[in-house]
């Protein structure tokens, strides 16, 4: 079972999203890869401090097998996770993520509306910032390497 306590030590760029999403959710997922790949080339050392979880909102379709096949289109860095339907509505209540199942087709195919945030947390798991859908790679890339390296004044 993943907890908060799997990442400790390590940044994380955390995003909701459902496999079955035809538009938004991959392309915030490139975004974070496009994010992972320049951090490398420019800040290696940030780089390999950050993991980069996508967490399913669709836990009916989105079976570890799913997100396997679906993580194949997307970086390589990317932890897949997921969970029961009560664990996954525990952990977007905890981030206050709106998750709604719309309605369904008759072939029995649906959506589902959601947050689109990307979370970025530091290292000890708290909170360091939150990017929207409208930044873009390059803001985000800003946004990253000012928490990372800022040290705060005591």
């Amino acid at each position: 079972m993943v907890t908060n306590k799997s990442f400790e030590g390590k940044w994380s760029l955390l995003y909701f999203g459902f496999a079955r999403c035809p538009d938004i959710c991959p392309s915030e997922m490139v975004k974070v890869g496009q994010v992972m790949d320049t951090l490398k080339e420019k800040y290696p050392s940030l780089a390999e401090q950050i993991k980069p979880i996508f967490v399913s909102v669709d836990p009916a379709r989105d079976s570890l097998t799913a997100l396997k096949a679906y993580a194949k289109d997307f970086h390589p860095s990317y932890i897949f996770l997921t969970g029961s339907p009560e664990q996954v509505q525990q952990m977007a209540k905890k981030y206050r993520v709106y998750v709604s199942k719309a309605d369904e087709t008759e072939d029995g195919d649906y959506l589902v509306d959601h947050s689109i945030v990307i979370y970025f947390h530091d290292d000890t798991g708290d909170l360091a910032d939150c990017f929207t859908q409208s930044m873009r790679p390059s803001d985000v890339i800003e946004k990253v390497v000012e928490r990372m390296i800022h040290q705060p004044t005591e």
